[in-house]
């Protein structure tokens, strides 16, 4: 079964290997993918180089923002220890 499957496959693939109307479908779809992985890797720099930028533009984190929201020395018990 396996080995009718496999021959079976191979005789198309020839077949369509020695169509030129599928070699030249073959070759569009190929240029597509290739310009669609290019477009896709230009977005993807656009989008890292703008993150670098606005990790620069804002400068590191203060101490004061992060505990901005913090009360030290509260207890919220009530209970001495």
């Amino acid at each position: 079964m396996l080995w009718e499957t496999m021959e079976r496959v191979n005789r198309l693939r020839q077949q369509a290997l020695a169509d030129p109307e599928f070699i030249k479908a073959a070759k569009e779809h190929e240029d597509a993918l290739k310009a669609m992985a290019k477009e896709e890797a230009i977005v993807r720099k656009k989008r890292l180089k703008a993150a670098q930028e606005n990790k620069l533009n804002r400068g590191p984190k203060l101490l004061s923002d992060i505990y901005s929201e913090s009360v030290f020395g509260a207890n919220p018990t009530g209970e001495q220890h």
